[in-house]
């Protein structure tokens, strides 16, 4: 048999909590709890995202080019194709990618 070690039952042990804040302490709250939420986050630009996704869909659609040659054409239209190490880079993967 298993012994209860609390004397009271389980109706007796509710707690209720009220809470009454102002405006001012509610926005305070509110300020508060963005800012922990945000915390060890960076912000994002949403111009610059918006940029990004646009070159990471050209970037897929490139790799669908059927010759090295087209491919390096389609990354120098994307601006990746200046850069050497850029370059070589994105050849890398189109060549994992064409096999």
């Amino acid at each position: 048999m298993k012994q209860n070690h609390f004397p009271s039952t389980r109706a007796e042990l509710q707690i209720k909590f009220t809470t009454v804040t102002t405006d001012a302490e509610d926005k305070d709250l509110r300020d508060v709890m963005r800012e922990e939420k945000s915390r060890g986050k960076r912000r994002v630009d949403p111009e610059e995202e918006r940029k990004r996704q646009e070159l990471l869909r050209g970037f897929r659609s490139a790799l669908d080019a059927r010759t090295e040659r087209e491919f390096l054409d389609a990354i120098k239209l994307l601006g990746l194709g200046d850069d050497p190490l850029k370059r070589e880079n994105a050849l890398k993967i189109w060549r994992s990618f064409s096999r």
